[in-house]
């Protein structure tokens, strides 16, 4: 198998997924936009995740699939397709692609800190006393985990995550006969970019910051479980909830790092040895593709996490599919409590702002 063949491989390979992936974040946002989802924090960052994803695995599509498909007979017609295609994609639509993976990356890492305020500081003043631990819950959710200081926080990623990447638009230029070539990451003309922004800025803001903030969160936040268990089983049904939520969240984000991991070891192998290890080795390139096919995997894949792990998220999925109207004054019968007769009791059951 030759290089071409091989790529052209990976974009067949690619496609389903992407295309899986646009469905499934899809109907993520119909549900997350519900007005019953967006009154938690949770809900409302995944609601812009999933908006992001979208927009990640559109931009995706041209750079790493599109490029490489036989979409003509003719060899000169698909080399020169090839070639100006791939110029154009990489001077303008992969900084664009960067963007949105770094809007991802740090959504993902504001969720892992909203789990960490609400499953670890109320559950390390549970010593105290459970009412206690109601209103310090309470009050955090409240103060910390509202829904303005939630979009005041997507908003300054977003803007940091452009800021960040825009440079890239400098990476690649359209040379003669609209080939690619390297522009400001040519190591030879601008070595000082290629090790201070390509590596040492990349690695700290893409891997190193990110991943160790939430390593750190989710390892309080899984030793904070591991301590409430017996807690939780004697709380309301809500808190049981708001654990499974956790879980959930727990999962994407572990799922997330795993998936980022090998770019990473990429991105610090290259700066060990100074260049483009891909440009060295066709293993590499291998290599490289397997780490974008794990980020493609990982964004493709979220909404199945959020249909296996929320009964909520269920519940107002299959509401949609059977084209069911919802009010937002009327809850889902499983959210209410029921008597001892079977019937659906009038009294509400308060509900956490940090539950989905």
């Amino acid at each position: 198998m030759n290089r071409y063949e091989f790529y052209e491989l990976k974009s067949w390979l690619y496609l389903p997924v992407i295309f899986v992936g646009l469905l499934g974040n899809f109907a993520s946002f119909l549900v997350y936009r519900t007005a019953p989802m967006r009154k938690s924090t949770v809900g409302t960052l995944l609601l812009i995740l999933s908006l992001i994803d979208i927009l990640l695995l559109i931009l995706i599509t041209p750079i790493f699939v599109l490029v490489f498909l036989p979409l003509w007979e003719d060899q000169w017609q698909k080399y020169s397709f090839h070639m100006s295609f791939f110029a154009y994609s990489t001077r303008y639509v992969y900084p664009l692609c960067m963007m949105t993976k770094s809007c991802s990356l740090y959504l993902m890492v504001l969720i892992t800190i909203e789990r960490w305020i609400a499953v670890c500081r109320p559950l390390q003043v549970h010593l105290i006393g459970l009412r206690y631990l109601n209103k310090s819950f309470e009050f955090q959710a409240k103060v910390l985990c509202t829904n303005r200081n939630t979009l005041k926080a997507g908003i300054f990623i977003i803007i940091f995550s452009i800021v960040f990447n825009a440079p890239r638009f400098f990476d690649y230029k359209i040379g003669d006969g609209y080939l690619s070539e390297m522009w400001m990451l040519d190591t030879e003309k601008h070595w000082w970019y290629f090790m201070f922004y390509f590596v040492i800025l990349s690695v700290i803001f893409d891997y190193a910051l990110p991943f160790l903030i939430m390593t750190i969160a989710n390892y309080h936040v899984i030793r904070a479980l591991q301590e409430s268990d017996e807690v939780i089983t004697g709380l309301a049904v809500q808190k049981r909830k708001d654990q499974k939520t956790t879980v959930m969240l727990l999962v994407v984000t572990i799922f997330f790092a795993f998936c980022h991991l090998f770019s990473m070891f990429l991105k610090l192998a290259e700066s060990m040895f100074g260049g483009f290890l891909t440009q060295t080795s066709f293993y590499w390139e291998v290599f490289a593709e397997f780490t974008i096919f794990l980020i493609i995997f990982h964004t493709s894949s979220t909404f199945f996490i959020y249909y296996g792990f929320s009964e909520k998220f269920r519940t107002i999925f299959h509401d949609i599919i059977r084209c069911r109207p919802r009010s937002d004054d009327v809850k889902c019968s499983t959210y209410l409590p029921v008597n001892s007769s079977g019937a659906t009791s009038e009294v509400k059951t308060r509900k956490s702002p940090a539950s989905v």
